[in-house]
């Protein structure tokens, strides 16, 4: 198992970047629907995060 995990690419970190991997077509449908979930999961915590400050 340890030598899965380091061949794999580097995870995203930010929204942008799996909101990238949801537009590549080169990647299948299903991969491409979970990076886009991801995507709008870590949008969704930056906005509550940023709710949070302003009260």
């Amino acid at each position: 198992m340890a030598d899965e995990t380091s061949q794999r690419a580097p995870l995203p970190a930010e929204p942008l970047e799996c909101r990238q991997r949801a537009e590549d077509s080169s990647l299948p449908d299903t991969e491409r629907l979970l990076w886009a979930v991801l995507a709008v999961a870590g949008e969704i915590v930056a906005l509550r995060r940023a709710l949070a400050k302003r009260r």
